[in-house]
């Protein structure tokens, strides 16, 4: 039984969705932002959220990111949000398409006016640079670095062979070290469906065998709603299991709290969305299973699972038998040194596990 450990610590970084407008409606956003989107984030709620994340366990959560559609977009509500943000002892990021850096002078004036924003993550790739030229991004860069941000820069693709993919990566790498580029696998879901048939997936019988770190970081919604990550699952509803709650209802300390103890949400921290598959196909479901996985990419096989009812059903079922929840618990402790579940199911090393116990055999693909 393989784990790969997550690299982010549980709660350590919460995302707040500030805005479904944005300049730009590029054909692969996954949340439909662009210029007509009304929904927002209002900066009553904002401050509020950041409030409660400031008092969650005492200074659990170290680092407040800040995302939408385009946070600069409102850039008078970006200022305070991330002031208080900072303020409030967090370290502040911001994901932009940088469409404000037209130019160098106007890229630095403009970062200029956020002092709180310690870290820029730009996104670029085909999609965006049918609006948002790389003299932007040239630009953006040369700000942060010129005020002592850090940075780093998103890039989408469906293929690493597609040419003009390949062609965006070359022009990055002659004034962005390559450590800061992140890669990522467009994904068919939210303005990106309507699309989908002129992208390139590769395709596999097997999923991808790795854990995914994106589900540590709880990202808030302008309605209140609170998803274990960013990527394609925000397009689902409530039921789904990595909807952990809405902050109108519950406040976020219940939520998180009640996320420590989210069956599915850790193993795809410890082992991997792929350890789902495994497991339904060990309790004899795999006739449920999709027939083939987008390559490299763990949004795929949560997608395809939890849009599922009946193999969100049955992963409930199997996940609330008492022998799964306390392995699970030991693996958290053992290779994310995360001792939450086991304080809360009040383990204490003499209960009885079955060796023959199905979440214990190795994958089977």
């Amino acid at each position: 039984m393989t784990a790969y450990p997550a690299e982010i610590p549980f709660l350590s970084t919460i995302s707040l969705m500030l805005t479904y407008k944005c300049t730009i409606a590029c054909p692969h956003c996954i949340v439909g932002a662009g210029p007509n989107r009304k929904e927002e984030m209002s900066l009553r709620h904002a401050l509020d959220w950041i409030d409660e994340a400031a008092s969650y366990r005492k200074g659990m959560i170290k680092g407040i990111a800040l995302t939408g559609g385009e946070p600069f977009y409102n850039i008078s509500n970006l200022v305070e949000i991330s002031s208080h943000a900072k303020q409030s002892g967090f370290v502040v990021s911001v994901v932009t398409n940088a469409f404000w850096a037209v130019t160098e002078e106007q890229a630095i004036e403009t970062l200029q006016r956020v002092p709180a924003l310690q870290m820029i993550s730009i996104s670029t790739d085909i999609y965006h640079q049918q609006f948002i030229t790389l003299e932007n991004i040239h630009n953006a860069v040369q700000a942060a670095r010129q005020l002592g941000r850090h940075y780093n820069i998103a890039i989408c693709t469906d293929s690493d062979e597609d040419e003009r993919y390949k062609a965006i990566l070359d022009t990055l790498k002659t004034f962005i070290e390559p450590e800061k580029i992140r890669i990522a696998i467009t994904f068919p879901a939210g303005r990106a469906q309507k699309h989908q048939h002129t992208f390139n997936h590769q395709t596999s019988p097997e999923p991808t065998v790795s854990a995914c770190s994106m589900t540590s970081a709880p990202v808030v919604f302008p309605d209140g709603k609170v998803m274990a990550c960013i990527g394609p699952l925000l397009t689902l509803p409530e039921s789904c299991p990595m909807c952990l709650g809405n902050l109108q209802k519950q406040t976020l300390a219940e939520i998180l709290d009640q996320a420590e103890l989210n069956p599915v949400l850790h193993i795809i921290r410890v082992w991997g969305p792929h350890k789902l598959v495994s497991l339904l196909r060990e309790y004899e479901h795999g006739d449920l299973l999709p027939k083939e996985y987008i390559c490299n990419s763990h949004c795929d096989i949560c997608y395809k699972l939890l849009s599922n009812d009946r193999i969100i059903a049955l992963l409930s079922d199997i996940l609330e038998e008492k022998e799964n929840l306390y392995i699970l618990a030991y693996a958290r402790m053992h290779y994310l040194k995360e001792p939450d579940m086991i304080q809360k199911y009040h383990l204490d090393g003499t209960e009885h596990i079955d060796l023959s116990n199905k979440l214990l055999q190795p994958d089977r693909f």
